[in-house]
């Protein structure tokens, strides 16, 4: 298994973690190509995690880290 590619994570739960990205970066008004440049990412990479591609691990720590966010996972 990639770095890139996490195999036990479904589709869907891909695009909710992405769609949450993308509420981060638009709710502070920022631009793909400014939050790229501030977190030294591709921003292929971060457009990748938020339309759900893909969760790239390191890239995801670096994003919530900018965000001042972390992630908790509740089984309901």
């Amino acid at each position: 298994m990639s770095n890139k590619n996490c195999g036990f994570i479904d589709k869907t739960t891909l695009r909710e973690i992405g769609y949450e990205l993308w509420k981060l970066r638009k709710q502070r008004g920022m631009y793909l190509k400014s939050v790229a440049f501030q977190t030294k990412l591709p921003e292929r990479v971060i457009e990748g995690m938020e339309i759900g591609k893909f969760i790239q691990y390191t890239a995801f720590r670096r994003l919530s880290e900018f965000y001042g966010k972390k992630m908790r996972i509740v089984f309901e």
